[in-house]
């Protein structure tokens, strides 16, 4: 074509901003139209404005090159032709010259208005976006440990020794092939860690996810392409995640502020509130879900709330029933002994009291809704006791007003405003809580008094778990208590 051609000739092109502007311009009127649409010339204030949305790169020493000039009669095509000036900019991140004016086929640019980034209209792009964003930095773990593993002589095998990492980050990616009605390309393991020496585009991945502009991940390596050795990108996201479920976590933990964001001067109330509400409901149903949210003024967390559960599960069911813990709320399971079922949250004190599953409270499964598990252990599991706690608090020392997860989570309790800080732990072995504390306490800083408290179902389990707790974390200005004799001290405080 004319345009590719005339592109393909401007190699060595160099100049300022209005010559940019001047030299676009004339190719772009010379081409007249494409696929039938007549195009038109940018002014200097469209070129301005492209290159601060990032269609075009920034200049170098205020000179302008071949790839500004490809940038600008690409994007100009783009944009005239009915993509939207956000998502080309995000298309075109990491792309060389080359890759810009190959889009200039006639395939890549004919644009459907229900499709205009490349999602089908069939395809749930919320739950695309939400496996990509899961996907990738499982990937990215599963990688480096790979890399460990292969530095130690063990080779790459498709077994059932592979990396957990991997297998999520595969299972994933299939589902996005098939949403995308796609071949599953990384069926295999050694077909996968080969395509992310590619950046994460449509064009090398085939998925269009991928060229969304709120896919945080476009454009980046996890492999070097020469050395096949992980990225900077690659290391970076593999720390972020100690395990799948805490990938989740934190991904849901990042979610919650987005949505406090939109409540303005209420941000750290929705907090308090939809936190708590998920702590004192692992099972709930969507009428009371809305009753909540109707009742507090937050219908704009509803998306938020809906996605932090799911319909009862066969995992979750006894016997085909769903049945309740008495004490903490969540979905017992079957016990060893048989007939009986026990609590499954390890901080809740049934937790080693089984009871016979005649006697326990049955839950209807059609119309239940169970958290999903990245809820239950990170947030219902450990929130039971700073519930109670904060209960023991309302009651016995109102005067000290106390407060529910105080400035979006700064300490799991406060009271009166920032002199008593209290967080609750608890972690199995207090060497590893030890390890966490000394290398920062987060917002229970801002308390000028600290409490620690440690859940007593861990304490019987660990001899002398408060005395090592002191040892390990002697430099530390925090007191360390048990969850029970707290509450014996909120009652002094009176």
């Amino acid at each position: 074509m004319q345009l590719i051609k005339a592109l393909e000739e401007y190699g060595s092109w160099g100049g300022s901003l209005d010559e940019l502007t001047a030299t676009a311009s004339r190719l772009l009127l010379s081409q007249e139209t494409w696929q039938g649409q007549a195009l038109r010339a940018p002014s200097r204030s469209v070129v301005l404005k492209y290159r601060s949305l990032g269609l075009i790169s920034p200049a170098l020493r205020k000179r302008y090159l071949w790839r500004h000039l490809v940038q600008l009669v690409v994007a100009c095509v783009l944009v005239q032709l009915g993509q939207e000036r956000r998502a080309v900019a995000r298309r075109f991140q990491s792309l060389a010259p080359s890759d810009l004016i190959a889009l200039l086929d006639t395939r890549e640019t004919v644009v459907d208005t229900a499709t205009s980034y490349g999602i089908a209209r069939s395809v749930d792009e919320a739950c695309a976006l939400e496996l990509a964003h899961e996907a990738v930095p499982l990937l990215a773990a599963g990688l480096v440990e790979q890399y460990r593993r292969a530095r130690a002589g063990y080779p790459l095998v498709h077994d059932q020794a592979l990396s957990a990492w991997l297998r999520g980050a595969m299972s994933r990616l299939a589902a996005l092939s098939i949403m995308f009605g796609q071949p599953v390309q990384a069926d295999g393991a050694h077909t996968l860690i080969g395509s992310c020496r590619n950046p994460l585009r449509a064009r090398e991945w085939a998925l269009p996810v991928f060229d969304l502009p709120q896919f945080r991940f476009h454009g980046i390596r996890l492999l070097d392409e020469t050395t096949r050795l992980p990225t900077i990108e690659c290391i970076d996201l593999a720390r972020k995640i100690a395990s799948e479920l805490d990938m989740l976590e934190q991904q849901a933990f990042s979610q919650l502020n987005s949505v406090c964001d939109q409540f303005a001067g209420r941000s750290d109330e929705v907090y308090s509130a939809l936190r708590e509400f998920i702590t004192r409901h692992p099972i709930t149903t969507a009428t009371e879900q809305r009753r909540f949210l109707e009742a507090s003024n937050m219908q704009l967390a509803a998306p938020f709330l809906a996605s932090c559960y799911e319909v009862a599960q066969p995992h979750h069911l006894v016997k085909g029933t769903l049945l309740r813990c008495l004490t903490c709320g969540a979905p017992m399971s079957a016990s060893i002994v048989d007939a009986y079922v026990s609590c499954s949250v390890r901080q809740c004190k049934a937790y080693e009291l089984p009871v016979h599953r005649a006697t326990a409270r049955t839950v209807n499964a059609h119309e239940s809704l169970v958290a999903k598990g990245h809820i239950q252990v990170y947030w219902c599991g450990p929130g039971q006791d700073e519930i109670a706690l904060y209960d023991a608090a309302v009651v016995d020392s109102p005067r000290l007003a106390p407060r529910l997860y105080p400035g979006r989570d700064r300490c799991d309790i406060s009271l009166n405003g920032t002199e008593i800080g209290i967080d609750v732990k608890s972690h199995a072995n207090p060497f590893v809580l030890a390890e966490t504390l000394n290398r920062g306490l987060g917002g229970l800083e801002l308390f000028t008094r600290r409490y620690i408290a440690i859940n007593d179902q861990a304490l019987s389990r660990f001899a002398d778990y408060l005395d090592i707790l002191h040892r390990e974390c002697s430099a530390l200005d925090v007191d360390f208590i048990s969850v029970k004799a707290l509450r014996r001290k909120l009652k002094v405080w009176s």
